[in-house]
């Protein structure tokens, strides 16, 4: 996914406060299939989180309950929207979803 976006000379989202995944939970459809994939892995050091443009430290993650749970070895984030909440889950990499760029 981060590949695609940065063919187009971009990254996949990056979200640094709440207002910024209020704001991108906004243009996410809250009808179950707003899984969106964000630029914030764990794949090179299980449990510490970075950006993939800048490999900064991520500073904000708004866990869904029970996560991060690292299921089958899970190193990337993706943002769960519902009608009441914008959360984050733990998923693998190589899983296809929508995203952002």
């Amino acid at each position: 996914m981060n590949g695609r976006c940065k063919k187009l000379g971009g990254y996949l989202v990056q979200i640094d406060e709440w207002n910024e995944l209020k704001h991108v939970g906004l243009i996410i459809p809250s009808d179950g299939s707003g899984c969106i994939f964000r630029g914030t892995a764990d794949e090179e050091c299980e449990g510490r989180y970075h950006t993939d443009n800048d490999k900064k430290p991520a500073n904000y993650l708004k866990w869904r309950i029970f996560q991060p749970d690292n299921w089958r070895n899970e190193d990337c984030v993706n943002m769960n929207v519902s009608v009441y909440s914008v959360s984050l889950n733990h998923l693998a990499c190589g899983k296809s979803g929508r995203y952002i760029c």
